[in-house]
């Protein structure tokens, strides 16, 4: 089971990200902000624990190390 901490970084991360330096006029401008930045951390951002692969990439070769030993 995850720990806070790993919310927290998350939290950190978003608000370094999108939130710092910018004014929001409504709240459909802060949503659009946060969907983009999620969309292009799950596709771009390496991440060492992944093995410097991006989120998407390294659920993808979960999911095709599952497959292979369920056959």
């Amino acid at each position: 089971m995850p720990d806070n901490g790993i919310c927290e970084r998350l939290f950190r991360t978003l608000q370094e990200q999108i939130v710092h330096g910018r004014v929001f006029q409504t709240i459909d401008e802060v949503r659009n902000a946060v969907r983009e930045f999620v969309a292009r951390y799950n596709a771009e951002w390496l991440i060492e624990k992944n093995g410097f692969r991006s989120p998407l990439d390294a659920r993808a070769a979960r999911l095709d190390a599952n497959l292979r030993r369920a056959a």
